[in-house]
Order: C-alpha cells, then structure tokens, then sequence
C-alpha cells in the first residue's frame, strides 16, 4: 500500500463525497472513527485525514483503505497531504513547530558598526520565504529571483543607510538550520560565493523540506511570522511589508473590502460635481467560501442577537439584526474552521473594527483595543456556546504583528 498514487484531485473527490454524505455517514461508510489528532482544512470545513486518504486512494486505484491499512499512523496521511498542498492541523503543539520557533528567535543576525539595532536582511528574507509557502509556491528558489525580489526590500524596509547586499541572506540563512543552498560548486563550510560565482551558476535556496512543511500549517506560520515580527522588525511598518510581499491577508481577521480608487465612481458629472445618469455596472467572476448557514442563526440565537462585545441588540426592518463573525478567517490564508466554536454574535460595529485588528479579546476573556485607550469590558457568553481559546489565540497573534506599542497581551 502506497500513498503516492494519491492524486491532488481524488482528495477533492473524497472531500466532495464527504460533504455530501456528511461527517459521520461517510465515516460509517468506509468504516473509519473521527480523526483524534490530524485534521485536514480545505476552505474552512475539518475532513478526518485518514478516511478522507483511504477513500481517495481507492479513487486512485480502486483499493479504497480502512483505519487499519495505514502502518505508518497519521503522520504518514498528513506528510502526504502537505504534499499535495493541502493543510493539516494538530491540537499538539509538536517538539519540531517549538525548534523552528526557538531557531528564528535566535537567528545569526550581524550588527552594523556604530548600530546596535539587528540586521534586517535575514529576518525580511525569511518572511518574503513564507510569503512563498503561503501561496503554496515552489520552496527552492534561483538566486537570480531571490536577487530581484529580496534586494529591493531590503532597501524600501532594511535599516537606514543598509546596503542591500541579497546575497548575504541567500547564503548565511544556512546558519539558522531552516533554509539550505544547493547547486553551488563548493563545500558547504567553506566561505560564501562571491556574487559573480552566484550569478554564473544561479543556485537555489529555500527552506528545508521539513521547515517548509511546518510552515504549511496556518497557526504555525503566523507564530513564525509574529517571532520575526517582534524580535527583529519592531520598528517596520508591518502592514505596508506584508502588502509589499503580497501577505496582506494578514492585516485583517476576515475579508474587509475596499472598493478600488481604480474603479469608476459612477455615470459622468455635471459642473456642480452631480451624477449625471445611473452608476455603470460590469461583470465580474468571484470565488465565495460556503459558509453554514445554520451555524450563523445558531450562534445568534444562543446570543439572542445581542452583541458579545458591546452588548447592542440592532433592529432592521422592525427585526433583530446581528452579524456570525468568524474568529479565525475562513480561506486564505487562515484556513479557519466554520464551526461554532469559530464564531461570535457581533454587530456591525464591532464586526468591522473585530476584523480590522482594532479590538482583540485578550487572555482573561477581556475585550481591549490593540491602540490602548479604550476601556476593557468582558466578552459575553452564553454558557451554551463554546468558543475555542485557540482561535482567541489565533487573532490575537495577528493583532500583535500589525498593532503598534502597547504590545497585545
């Protein structure tokens, strides 16, 4: 029984069965038991890795697996997922997630004469790396792209009067026992190629493989991130850097949108600056999460509708009117659950400045405003409605990498 038969396609399969049989008859079907520490996460639903891997190998071979043809356990079903590209979370906080944490948090880092401040140019080339394996990008990348897309950072966010020299990260980020260079014509110990002997034989460089598959986990990348973000990048404008390196996921909780300044404000203008005729329509195409629809009237009605935060019942059309908010972000590229443990009951209010990253709910269960100066209050719950601490956890982390001081606790 191998597991490399498996296809990027029959997961979807197996998936698609999954949702239309539900959860427990389509564990019942092929004989599996819920998933007790791997979960697969594909646009916000939870699949039980094993069965979802058994039920697609035998869409790849006809052999469709049970529970107990998998010798090598659940890591074995979640190595391949992630290879496949797919996510896959653990409760577990594994010994290997805390030595990559440790690692960034003691990179080899050099000090400018006169500077006591850390170099930029490892902390900005790693985070640029997780940009890639964010967007399920090939890990390895030729010196000449590293060169074009790192060195200009390092001038728009290094340290004042830096050079920027792409090399030195390219090579010296070996050090941290994340990242690795192949394809250059010298021993490893030996001293780093001068930037003609990269530019002749343009080598690769990227994460290692086991580095790389941590980081494919969302809670795992963003501790990663929040790591370089706080010991390195203090001063930086986080937000204008992730939108920089195409992360600008990650300055917001959910899916705030803008319209674009690009797009038409409407029909032409007359001299007084008046509409002239109706507002001109285009067609677009969009990809939308399906989100469970009684899991939002659920949490509301657990809440009565009233706002956990603020404690507001709105009325529209003469009817309670309330808002399911996700804590951790359905999609890309949080890949959070749409389960109830994931939602709170907000208004409208508090649903904007709660995905915007301006109030987070901290570690005792009190509401706070990442900028200070608001006054706490308690988040309401209903005793019959769970939410999970890790997801708190989760916002909380992105509060911190984008909230200037005082620090999220």
């Amino acid at each position: 029984m191998g597991l490399g038969d498996i296809r990027y396609e029959d997961i979807i399969a197996a998936t698609e069965e999954f949702r239309d049989l539900g959860r427990d008859s389509f564990l019942e079907r092929y004989h599996f038991g819920r998933a007790t520490s791997y979960e697969m996460v594909l646009d916000g639903l939870r699949y039980d890795s094993k069965a979802i891997v058994g039920v697609a190998h035998g869409y790849a071979t006809g052999d469709f697996l049970s529970s107990r043809d998998f010798s090598g356990g659940a890591a074995t079903v979640a190595r391949r997922l992630r290879e496949l590209g797919f996510v896959v979370e653990t409760g577990e906080t594994p010994r290997d997630r805390m030595a990559l944490l440790e690692r960034l948090l003691h990179l080899k880092v050099s000090r400018g004469p006169g500077n006591p401040a850390p170099s930029r140019h490892q902390p900005l080339s790693l985070l640029w790396a997780i940009s890639r394996e964010a967007d399920e990008r090939p890990r390895m990348i030729p010196w000449s792209q590293f060169r074009d897309e790192v060195g200009p950072l390092l001038i728009e966010f290094g340290l004042p009067n830096a050079k920027a020299t792409p090399e030195y990260p390219f090579w010296h980020l070996r050090g941290s026992g994340l990242w690795e260079v192949q394809g250059v014509p010298t021993e490893p110990a030996k001293k780093m190629p001068k930037v003609s002997s990269l530019d002749a034989h343009n080598p690769l460089a990227g994460f290692t493989e086991e580095a790389a598959g941590l980081l494919r986990d969302p809670v795992t990348r963003l501790d990663a991130m929040a790591t370089i973000c706080e010991t390195y990048l203090e001063d930086v404008d986080r937000q204008a850097l992730f939108e920089r390196i195409g992360m600008a996921g990650y300055t917001t909780a959910g899916s705030l949108w803008s319209p674009s300044e690009h797009e038409g404000s409407g029909a032409g203008l007359d001299e007084y600056g008046r509409a002239t005729g109706p507002a001109p329509r285009r067609d677009t195409t969009r990809s939308l999460i399906v989100r469970d629809e009684a899991l939002a009237r659920k949490v509301k009605e657990l809440e009565s509708d009233r706002c956990q935060i603020c404690g507001t019942v709105l009325r529209y059309l003469n009817r309670p009117y309330s808002q399911a908010a996700h804590i951790r972000g359905l999609g890309r590229p949080h890949h959070g659950p749409d389960e109830l443990q994931n939602l709170l009951c907000l208004c409208a209010n508090c649903h904007v400045l709660f995905d915007g990253l301006e109030i987070y709910v901290d570690s005792d269960g009190l509401v706070r405003g990442t900028r200070g100066g608001s006054e706490s209050r308690p988040l309401r719950r209903d005793p019959r409605h769970p939410v999970d601490e890790a997801h708190l956890g989760y916002h909380r982390s992105l509060c911190t990498i984008n909230a200037r001081k005082p620090a999220v606790v």
